[in-house]
């Protein structure tokens, strides 16, 4: 027996679909402080190292800076390509290249890459969390497939 009286209301699983919601400050501060943190470390000349590979903490794990900004880039160029936004990852990729390769990075390098994630930042706050869900998944997806060698670029 029901402990109340009051009637339950209806469940309507597709109600939750109708509006898109999109990410909350909080969200978007917490994708973007390790990325900005990032870059700062880059700009100041500090960063942590791992047998000489720049490395870079993001939700709770270590990674290779270089990755990390080339994942980013294959990421938001899925995003933008679905919301049709024209977006240029190239100063993403220069920099992870550099990072990669042990070149030395130039102020101007780190200044392009900051612009870059400053404008995902602006899209992220526009986007539907669905579909940033959506491509985000799909990105970790294809790095899994990577990691594996079943392919050989990322789709």
């Amino acid at each position: 027996m029901p402990k109340s009286n009051k009637p339950r209301r209806a469940y309507r699983p597709d109600r939750r679909h109708t509006v898109d919601r999109v990410p909350s400050l909080l969200e978007m501060h917490a994708l973007f402080t390790p990325i900005f943190k990032t870059m700062d470390g880059l700009a100041s000349g500090e960063v942590e190292h791992d047998k000489g590979v720049p490395i870079m903490l993001f939700d709770g794990e270590w990674a290779a800076i270089h990755s990390a900004m080339i994942g980013w880039a294959c990421c938001w160029d899925r995003i933008c390509a679905d919301q049709r936004i024209e977006y240029d990852s190239e100063p993403l990729r220069k920099l992870a290249r550099k990072l990669e390769n042990g070149v030395l990075l130039e102020v101007s390098d780190i200044e392009q890459a900051r612009t870059n994630i400053e404008f995902t930042r602006q899209v992220f706050r526009r986007t539907p969390a669905r579909v940033l869900q959506q491509h985000s998944v799909t990105e970790q997806i294809a790095i899994e497939f990577e990691k594996r060698n079943l392919i050989k670029e990322a789709a």
